[in-house]
């Protein structure tokens, strides 16, 4: 059996890690966010979303009659590197935004935890069984993007930072 005492002192850890982490979004006294970067990094990550979701919806159709004939691998390779570069290249026009660039980067950052929960999700939901067709599904539609994305903002970043 688990050491209760132990127990509870890793629960306690945890418990201000997490209120550590969300007291970012809370308010001050005066009424400001704490940590502006964290609320709309978070916020423009649903809008990436959206961005690229888009993107594969409207070039995978275009891009399958394009293809048709090839082999499978390069259809594959093709419809997950275009539509996750144009979406990329739209998504990195936020660069052009005044303000903090490390939002950019910090918005890949928020993308990657939730594409990474998603695939535990779909692991879990689909079963072991499932794991091989969950991480075609996976690299061909969050790993594209996050690569490209990711890879694009660190350079801009760094070349700022130059």
């Amino acid at each position: 059996m688990a050491n209760p005492i132990r127990q509870k002192e890793i629960d306690e850890r945890i418990g201000k890690a997490a209120d550590k982490f969300w007291s970012a979004f809370q308010m001050t006294e005066n009424g400001k966010v704490k940590s502006t970067l964290m609320l709309y990094s978070f916020c423009l990550c649903w809008v990436f979303l959206v961005v690229y979701g888009l993107c594969f919806a409207l070039l995978n159709p275009l891009l399958d009659g394009l293809l048709s004939g090839l082999p499978v691998a390069v259809i594959n390779l093709v419809e997950a590197l275009v539509p996750a570069a144009a979406g990329t290249a739209v998504c990195c026009l936020t660069w052009l935004l005044p303000g903090d660039k490390r939002l950019l980067p910090v918005t890949y950052l928020w993308l990657t935890l939730f594409m990474l929960a998603c695939l535990v999700a779909l692991i879990i939901l689909m079963g072991w069984d499932s794991v091989p067709l969950v991480l075609q599904f996976f690299g061909m539609f969050a790993l594209a993007p996050l690569v490209l994305g990711i890879s694009s903002s660190l350079i801009l970043y760094h070349n700022r930072r130059r």
